[in-house]
């Protein structure tokens, strides 16, 4: 089946594998202890949603506008911030916070509830905010966010032991 959405992709076959892999794994990860593991294989591939894809996917779609950025010479910097922050931004600092008390309860599900949320906040942030715009004095504010995303996302996905490929 992963083969079958890949091909419309042009993936690569470590890039299929991860994500397939990241597919089974958050499926497991995603619930609580006690409970049962019930995988549908199509929710689990899903690219929307509550699914590893969906994970792997925000953040190589964060990673590429990074990388737009320095194509763009746009610099990161929390030097000019808008006046009003944002969810995404809440959220983002609450990684620690989560991490802790998903150890300390061991409730793996608590980091995997977690990252889904903050991976449709930034995905709502990315369809309301152009992120990479030089005429924009908040741009460089904007992929500062975005990096700070990447690095949240996939040190999340670290902790679960999914891996993104390079390329969705």
């Amino acid at each position: 089946v992963i083969l079958e959405k890949a091909k419309d992709r042009n993936l690569k076959r470590e890039a299929i594998e991860q994500i397939a892999i990241g597919a089974i794994k958050y499926s497991i990860v995603k619930q609580s202890i006690g409970s049962d593991i019930i995988f549908d294989i199509e929710k689990s591939i899903s690219f929307e949603g509550d699914s590893g894809p969906y994970l792997q996917y925000s953040l190589v779609r964060a990673q590429s506008v990074v990388q737009k950025s320095k194509s763009e010479k746009i610099k990161a910097s929390f030097k000019k911030v808008p006046a009003e922050i944002g969810l995404l931004e809440k959220m983002i600092i609450r990684f620690p916070e989560i991490v802790e008390k998903a150890g300390q309860n061991y409730e793996p599900h608590m980091i995997t509830i977690y990252l889904t949320e903050l991976a449709h906040e930034f995905n709502n942030y990315y369809a309301r905010n152009k992120i990479v715009d030089k005429e924009d004095k908040f741009s460089s504010y904007r992929v500062a966010l975005t990096q700070a995303f990447s690095v949240v996302m996939k040190n999340g996905l670290w902790l679960l032991g999914i891996l993104a490929p390079e390329k969705m």
